[in-house]
């Protein structure tokens, strides 16, 4: 029994003794969800639209596949080997009407380091029968991306928003 106690006493110490991973160098700066800025989901009318605030901005969609019950998932890129998750970030709404609502995302914030994005994926839940999101800027392959997302006549509506890179 003293033999296990001491032995417990010293994986103890070596541990305490150990450096966190938050002290051990870094070859490369750590991405944060604050590497990210997003919009609120925000309800929009047709002069308040995006597209109509910003006429001449080019919208590149990303890769649509709708499973039931509103459930759409947005795509662009794929995983590869030594990419990881750099951001991801989650909201949701509910409305007592049906609206238009739209949410922006720019990845990498105007305080965040870039990493070249390989991946995006968008989990979209919706009340409505469609919704879409698109490049605004940037894209995979890139060091930064801007997209816009956009749904019209819901009740509710729920994003989780998935960046990977290397």
């Amino acid at each position: 029994m003293l033999q296990v106690c001491l032995v417990l006493f010293v994986l103890s110490a070596c541990a305490l003794a150990a450096p966190s991973q938050s002290q051990l160098p870094s070859q490369q700066q750590q991405q944060r969800s604050s590497d990210l800025d997003y919009s609120p989901i925000q309800t929009v009318t047709n002069e308040t639209r995006f597209t109509t605030l910003n006429p001449s901005v080019q919208l590149v969609p990303l890769k649509k596949v709708k499973h039931a019950k509103g459930n759409i998932v947005f795509s662009a890129g794929e995983r590869i080997t030594g990419d990881k998750l750099l951001v991801n970030n989650y909201d949701d709404e509910s409305f007592t009407t049906a609206v238009d609502v739209e949410v922006q995302m720019r990845y990498p914030s105007s305080s965040g380091i870039s990493i070249t994005l390989t991946s995006i994926e968008i989990y979209v839940d919706a009340s409505a029968d469609d919704a879409n999101a698109y490049f605004i800027d940037g894209g995979i392959g890139k060091h930064k991306a801007s997209i816009l997302l956009d749904c019209n006549l819901t009740r509710t509506f729920s994003y989780e928003a998935f960046f990977y890179g290397y």
